[in-house]
């Protein structure tokens, strides 16, 4: 059965800083749930239906209409981002979407999925939509951020179109795209220092997270506190797709719990991006605030080699070996995004 949902009569896509629209009498738009193949143009489809509603749930405040376009972790991160708005008293921002890149993989049966590369403002959203059967619609299952200055990776797409999807367990690259998450977990808990580091590129959200927790730790220790920061891999789906230089982008997700502990019970203060999930003060000895992050990975394929301008040079001993390790192909967090989505306290 069609679902029936509203569309207000504003252009798509306006921007956080335009002022508040005026009230409006929303008009019916219909959109089916059917078996259609997915192709680019099915694809492109979906992406159009997905901006109309979630711009029209964005202009009016509507969570629930919000919340039935999104899934898995991104409903948690809409959620909380409605969550946000409302204690600030403010209006959810808007977002204009451009012209979407579409990686969209011949894909036999269900669960369906495609990734878009859009245009938001002056950054880039990598978006992983799914349509896990044919009687639902096509939701956001994650949406991640290019950082400044990264161009949109260079997806293998065929001659008709078609990008290529990798098996989450593909060997063919230096880690498969299941096991991408772990290693930055580990990296981002123990640092430079962590074995995983050797396959790791070292940036913000690597050995930047450990420097950031040890920086954290060492303020909350001023304050009588113990300051930890723990990443988790997800069951959330990963999406994978070969890159022209025979590697893959992979958008995944990542969770985090940092907790506050005090010696005795007391009120704990909640870090200023999470205090609108809590509901007046929190009491306790301890104090956990979960967020939901969302990155995309390049990996290189198993058999990449160092750049051919990286000319070796002649080293030796512990230089040759350090000199290595900088030249070994690793794996690059290029995109993040996410949110606080619950806090804890005991």
């Amino acid at each position: 059965m069609a679902a029936v949902l509203p569309l207000l009569l504003l252009g798509a896509g306006c921007s956080a800083e335009r002022e508040r629209p005026r009230a409006a009498r929303p008009v019916a738009i219909a959109t089916t749930s059917s078996d259609v193949p997915l192709t680019p143009r099915s694809a492109a489809r979906a992406f159009a239906l997905w901006t109309v509603n979630d711009d029209l749930a964005r202009a009016s405040g509507d969570e629930r209409l919000a919340l039935a376009w999104a899934v898995d972790s991104q409903r948690a991160v809409t959620a909380a981002e409605y969550r946000r708005a409302a204690a600030d008293g403010a209006q959810v921002a808007r977002h204009a979407y451009g012209r979407p890149a579409l990686w969209v993989p011949r894909l036999d049966g269900y669960p369906q999925w495609f990734v878009a590369a859009a245009p938001r403002g002056r950054e880039t959203a990598l978006m992983a939509f799914t349509k896990p059967s044919p009687e639902q619609r096509w939701r956001l299952s994650l949406l991640t951020v290019l950082d400044r200055g990264v161009k949109p990776p260079k997806v293998e797409v065929d001659a008709d179109g078609y990008a290529t999807a990798l098996p989450t367990e593909d060997q063919s690259v230096l880690i498969a795209p299941s096991l991408v998450a772990p290693p930055q977990a580990a990296v981002a808990e123990d640092g430079p220092g962590s074995y995983s580091a050797r396959v790791l590129k070292a940036g913000p959200y690597t050995t930047g997270y450990y420097a950031e927790k040890e920086k954290a730790a060492k303020k909350a220790a001023k304050d009588g506190l113990e300051y930890a920061s723990t990443f988790t891999a997800t069951s959330q789906p990963v999406f994978p797709l070969r890159t022209e230089d025979g590697g893959c982008l992979v958008l995944y997700s990542l969770t985090r719990d940092v907790s506050l502990t005090r010696e005795k019970d007391g009120p704990l203060d909640v870090p200023g991006d999470a205090d609108h999930l809590a509901a007046g003060k929190p009491t306790g000895r301890e104090l956990h605030v979960f967020s939901s992050l969302r990155f995309a990975a390049l990996v290189p394929a198993r058999n990449s080699k160092p750049a051919k301008n990286d000319k070796p040079d002649k080293v030796s001993g512990s230089d040759k070996s350090e000199k290595q390790e900088k030249e070994r192909p690793k794996v690059t967090v290029i995109a993040e995004d996410g949110a606080a989505t619950r806090i804890e306290s005991s």
